[in-house]
């Protein structure tokens, strides 16, 4: 079957699942499932609660959820699909129509808190919500500011005594390009735990744990964050944030952004030192991993969100992240 059939086809089961559910007269409001390719209905109950008008696979082109969407009018779109395989144009074609989405909670969500989740179908969903508004966006800038002078008493000599440590063998710091919000770069800055000119050799690399080009002081402030006590400069400059996506080198985003349609959906923020994909993977996560994570956050921003992640980092840092 060509892509131009299958199209056509899944049009008209949208459009036949339109017509029976304004004919049946039910009054449970109608809905849209997107789902991948053999998730099934097993395990839930959404026929039964709802009136699911279509049930769509994800896709490369939405003109088929475009028909269904204008002509069924649902009140929801739910979809049953990992995050990273959506796309920008669902999300942005959903608002056009006034239509929110859910998506299917996965185990991980729990660090939203259940609160966060709507049960539907005997299954929990998350409402994704893009854009954030900008009066929460200054709200979160404005603690940003505040928690950082706060803590600056205690964090500053910590940062003089670390850097009069990693000094013996070379420059304290180390300053790098990554991108930001709105893909605009900027210098991070970082205490140094790479070997002098290590990169010489092996050329822009991926965040590890370990690794031969990481000291032995290093390790340990890798393996309690505290590398990245410079970056609160960069929280002060607005350039980052507390809470956030992590910040990526120009070299590797243009490659993921080319890879997944909605990596760059994370760049609607400011990058932060500490957020879910840090706290539940660590330095080992996949690109995939981080990405899910990253759209979670980004998808559910809110000050008690930022507030528990700092919380669970202090946590975590005092454990010395045994996840890597």
């Amino acid at each position: 079957m060509t892509a131009e059939t299958a199209e056509a086809v899944m049009v008209s089961d949208g459009l036949r699942g339109v017509h029976a559910a304004k004919s049946s007269g039910s009054g449970r409001f109608p809905v849209v499932v997107v789902e991948d390719e053999g998730t099934g209905s097993r395990g839930e109950r959404l026929d039964e609660e709802l009136q699911v008008i279509a049930r769509l696979p994800v896709q490369e082109d939405w003109s088929g959820l475009h028909v269904v969407l204008a002509l069924g009018r649902p009140k929801l779109v739910l979809v049953k699909a990992r995050l990273d395989r959506l796309d920008y144009r669902l999300l942005s074609l959903c608002a056009s129509h006034r239509v929110d989405v859910l998506a299917l909670a996965e185990p991980g969500y729990g660090l939203l808190g259940s609160g966060r989740l709507r049960r539907l179908g005997g299954l929990p969903w998350l409402r994704l919500r893009w854009p954030q508004k900008r009066a929460g966006m200054r709200v979160k800038r404005a603690v940003d500011i505040l928690l950082v002078l706060f803590a600056a008493p205690v964090l500053l000599p910590l940062l003089v005594v670390l850097c009069a440590v990693v000094c013996w063998d070379g420059p304290p710091l180390y300053v790098q390009e990554r991108v930001g919000q709105r893909g605009r770069p900027f210098r991070l800055i970082k205490i140094r735990t790479m070997r002098v000119g290590i990169e010489r050799i092996t050329g822009p690399t991926l965040t590890s744990s370990g690794g031969s080009g990481v000291t032995a002081i290093g390790r340990v402030l890798r393996r309690y964050r505290l590398d990245e006590l410079p970056q609160l400069w960069n929280v002060l400059r607005g350039e980052m944030s507390l809470v956030g996506p992590r910040p990526e080198r120009p070299e590797f985003v243009q490659d993921f952004v080319r890879r997944l349609p909605m990596y760059d959906l994370r760049h609607g923020v400011r990058p932060g030192i500490t957020g879910i994909a840090q706290l539940t993977n660590g330095y080992e996560a996949t690109v995939d991993d981080k990405l899910r994570c990253d759209l979670l956050y980004v998808s559910s921003l809110s000050l008690p969100l930022d507030l528990k992640l700092l919380a669970l980092t202090v946590i975590d840092l005092l454990r010395g992240f045994p996840r890597g």
